[in-house]
């Protein structure tokens, strides 16, 4: 994607359309569904939603975490 630590905006753009392409396939051929391949590409996906939160400027949580149970 990077040569010497400059985006190739071109390289980038078919990167992506590629995978958008395998994506709409794998959705034709029934290997997925829309929602399994949303989860797949969601930003979210890699963050550790257990462990994650949303903090203010300052570390202070925006609210309470929720008790498990």
């Amino acid at each position: 994607m990077a040569n010497d630590g400059i985006l190739d905006q071109k390289r980038r753009a078919d990167e992506k359309q590629a995978s958008r392409d395998r994506d709409q396939q794998r959705l034709a051929a029934g290997e997925v569904t829309a929602a399994e391949l949303a989860r797949e590409n969601s930003f979210f996906r890699s963050f550790d939603l257990e462990k994650f939160a949303i903090e203010s400027i300052g570390g202070r949580p925006l609210r309470r975490r929720r008790p498990k149970g």
